[in-house]
């Protein structure tokens, strides 16, 4: 960025008329913005949205471009194009009242209906959960598994025990732990397990 040197004057020069001619000088050797100053200029002008009916713009000249359209051109179309969609605000607000009721009562609707849609939603993914987690074919898988743990153990168990020096009979042993022979698919019969 360019800078240009300041002229400093005596305090004891400072009279009405080299006051006066020291300012014009200064507006006269003012320094011209830089490209990028413009540049930030002409970006927060396109962003500013001004809350006024009148657009007000900076006006930066540019040296490298001349000029071709007046700016007051550009203003009065903007300041047309304004009245013209508050004109059409106004006259469409007093017949809008009642479409907006409308609007605001089908909305309510329509949250309720989502809503209610909503919680059967989640009410049919509760009961497809349980239904995935309650499987029977899963649970016939594990109840079998259980079944086989089950008799493989009280087998090693009857193994080992003995009662008075002899062995305890597997339905003794069963009877002893108060086991149901339906559960653990027991004959008594054959004193073994039926799907060995």
């Amino acid at each position: 960025m360019e800078t240009t040197p300041i002229k400093l004057t005596p305090a004891n020069e400072n009279t009405p008329n080299t006051a006066q001619s020291s300012s014009s000088s200064r507006l006269s050797s003012a320094k011209p913005m830089s490209s990028s100053l413009k540049e930030k200029l002409k970006r927060s002008r396109h962003s500013f949205r001004s809350p006024l009916g009148v657009v007000k713009r900076l006006k930066i000249e540019d040296d490298s471009q001349p000029q071709t359209s007046q700016p007051g051109d550009r203003e009065t179309d903007t300041d047309v194009h304004r009245d013209d969609m508050r004109e059409q605000r106004d006259c469409s607000h007093h017949t809008a009242e009642p479409a907006q009721k409308d609007l605001i009562q089908r909305c309510e609707e329509l949250r309720k209906a989502v809503k209610e849609k909503s919680e059967t939603l989640r009410r049919l993914k509760m009961a497809k959960m349980y239904r995935e987690k309650n499987d029977l074919t899963q649970l016939q898988r594990l109840v079998d598994k259980w079944r086989s743990c089950a008799q493989s153990v009280l087998c090693e168990l009857q193994s080992e025990l003995t009662s008075e020096g002899k062995q305890v009979s597997l339905s003794q042993f069963i009877d002893s732990l108060g086991l149901d022979d339906k559960i653990l698919h027991f004959d008594r019969t054959e004193e073994d397990f039926t799907d060995n």
